[in-house]
């Protein structure tokens, strides 16, 4: 039996140990780069550059799986590989998630996030996976599309700024990119789970079931999620209109928001939560006094700017409560959003933004409780229209209804309704009729549509 060399021995235990094979150029490689074998001959240079590439392929991925297999963080592997390759190196995926080497700026890394987002659906790239893109105006870069989960597409990416890319760059970056996809893997693994713990402790928070400070913190840590109380946060539910999304569109919603949290501050979350969408909003830092609901509704604003378009929603309208200084009292935010999203789809309210310090005088109709002289009120107003629309089919209270929401303007009212100027003027005239009162009169006027507002939002409420 022959015997084996110690650089075998050593080599196979290396593997071993490891799981998967090293690159090792083989001895007789030094050979066929040897040039004395071949004088004077292309054959042996072109040999003897098989034998360097491979070299520094081999020296160059050795490098990378040590450092992972060390424990090294990713930026750390990417600041490798940058040394390695002579160019920044950055991975991007879905979401807007990126990791850069130091050389990589945030801006560039963006540009090529969203020119690696046309490699998942292409199938042209060849046995490598690689291509070219340009990157910006003057700069391009080339592309390794990571294999795996299409719905979570990844690329390894190297930039094209010190030095050009050569072939034996493209060869080195695929050689790594199987270890980062190793990396990537993992912390995608890490990721599933943080996430499904985090959508359990948001679900309790905000059903008040975490009763303490020290709950809230102990399950924030537990799933992953570095928050702080040192700001107010605050409850907002999102709607999408009168076709909105299912509930396990909803739920795909949240995890896309979660996972773009870096481009949205860092601080945003986001969880479905009784068949709506929650999010769990930092209160902007000079909300004070009475500017706060101004400096709140703007910054809400910016956000509702950049959700439409990320989540592919352009109706989507965003509902607040007010901020809770105590983690325990989240809940109640949560119920005043939920509050100003009922108050404002029946009391016609059309803006993107409702806060519910803008709701005034319609939230304390929202709190009146029944009673005799809610329903006498309701008694003197409402009940003698609707007995007569039952009776003669006027649209009477939807003529009103749409008088006040026009402003008073007859003849925007008639275009509304699809109706003659004249038979406006008459259905008016029959309302004031019947219930004793002048649509001139300020007073009168007031007391109509309170009592409007207050029965649609009792017809909401059953």
């Amino acid at each position: 039996m022959t015997a084996m060399s110690r650089k075998d021995t050593q080599s196979e235990s290396r593997s071993a140990r490891i799981s998967f094979p090293i690159i090792e150029p083989k001895e007789e490689l030094s050979l066929l780069g040897d040039e004395r074998m071949y004088p004077d001959s292309a054959e042996a240079v072109a040999r003897a550059d098989e034998h360097r590439m491979l070299t520094e392929i081999k020296s160059s991925v050795d490098r990378v799986s040590r450092l992972l297999l060390g424990g090294a963080e990713l930026r750390q592997v990417l600041d490798a590989m940058e040394q390695a390759l002579g160019n920044p190196v950055a991975v991007v995926g879905a979401g807007g998630r990126a990791w850069r080497s130091a050389g990589a700026g945030e801006a560039e890394t963006a540009l090529a996030a969203e020119a690696a987002a046309s490699l998942a659906g292409r199938d042209d790239l060849g046995a490598d996976g690689g291509s070219f893109a340009a990157i910006g105006a003057k700069e391009r870069a080339y592309m390794w599309r990571m294999p795996g989960d299409p719905d979570r597409p990844y690329a390894v990416v190297l930039f094209e700024r010190y030095r050009p890319i050569l072939p034996v760059d493209a060869l080195s970056l695929g050689r790594m990119s199987a270890f980062v996809g190793l990396e990537l893997a993992n912390i995608e693994a890490v990721r599933e789970v943080e996430d499904k713990y985090l959508e359990l402790f948001l679900q309790d928070w905000l059903s008040g079931k975490l009763v303490s400070e020290r709950d809230w913190k102990l399950r924030a840590a537990a799933c992953g999620c570095e928050l702080s109380m040192t700001r107010p946060r605050y409850a907002v539910v999102a709607s999408f209109g009168e076709s909105g999304p299912d509930a396990g569109r909803l739920a795909e919603l949240s995890r896309a928001l979660l996972a773009a949290r870096p481009k949205l501050g860092g601080e945003l979350l986001a969880v479905q939560h009784e068949r709506s969408l929650v999010l769990i909003v930092p209160d902007a830092e000079d909300a004070d006094g009475e500017s706060a609901d101004a400096a709140r509704t703007a910054a809400l604003r910016g956000l509702l700017g950049k959700l439409r378009p990320l989540l592919g929603q352009p109706q989507m309208r965003l509902f607040a409560g007010r901020p809770a200084a105590e983690a325990e009292r989240l809940p109640d935010s949560l119920s005043q959003a939920q509050r100003a999203q009922r108050v404002a789809e029946v009391s016609g309210m059309s803006d993107g933004v409702v806060t519910y310090d803008k709701l005034g005088v319609y939230a304390l109709l929202y709190l009146i409780p029944g009673g005799e002289e809610r329903e006498r009120f309701l008694h003197r107003y409402m009940v003698p229209l609707e007995r007569a629309d039952r009776k003669g089919g006027g649209r009477l209270t939807e003529t009103l209804e749409m008088f006040f929401r026009c402003n008073g303007n007859i003849k925007l009212t008639s275009e509304k309704l699809y109706a003659h100027y004249n038979t406006i003027v008459y259905r008016l005239d029959k309302v004031q009729s019947i219930l004793g009162v002048s649509l001139d009169d300020p007073e009168d006027r007031l007391q109509l549509q309170l009592s409007i507002k207050l029965r649609q939002l009792l017809a909401d409420r059953r």
